[in-house]
């Protein structure tokens, strides 16, 4: 691990030489200056994912800066925060889930054109699911109306989350 070393690749901007400086970057000398300066740079889901599971999951600061990205109104900075949030789980408070499914609650205005987005709530709620029992049932009750939700993406996240509880052993339906 070498911090000089990793600045240097990631500013070059090749995706090799930017996935590369996520794994040589030491996280003692990671600022959170330099962590919105990669996630501004982060343009592509792949990029993201790979970002948050070789560096940012292990950030002391990444519970904070994930509620950060996802209150943004940026499309590709939730995406990143709702990807750190899925890695970073089992480190959120029940105050943090609790504000990650706020915003989920709050997407009224999403198109269904927003289909990766969409995709990584699905994720990261399931995934959030995974916490306890409490959690799952309440993330369930929250999103019980995006069943019957024209949006598409809404329909999928529902689906996910139900998903994921019957295979938790949270729900006995069958889908």
């Amino acid at each position: 691990r070498h911090h000089d070393l990793a600045q240097r690749l990631w500013l070059l901007g090749i995706r090799e030489t930017m996935i590369l400086a996520t794994l040589l970057q030491p996280e003692k000398t990671f600022t959170q200056e330099l962590a919105y300066s990669w996630m501004k740079n982060c343009n592509n889901t792949e990029l993201i994912e790979q970002t948050n599971l070789n560096l940012f999951q292990h950030l002391e600061f990444a519970p904070s800066f994930c509620l950060t990205c996802i209150a943004s109104e940026d499309l590709q900075h939730k995406i990143f925060g709702y990807t750190l949030a899925l890695r970073i789980y089992k480190k959120l408070t029940k105050n943090e889930t609790e504000s990650i499914l706020q915003s989920v609650l709050k997407l009224n205005n999403m198109q269904d054109k927003e289909g990766s987005l969409f995709n990584t709530i699905a994720i990261c709620l399931a995934r959030l699911c995974r916490k306890d029992c409490a959690t799952a049932h309440l993330i369930y009750d929250a999103i019980h109306d995006f069943a019957k939700d024209k949006s598409k993406g809404k329909n999928h996240i529902h689906q996910t989350v139900k998903q994921e509880l019957i295979f938790l052993g949270y729900l006995d339906e069958k889908f």
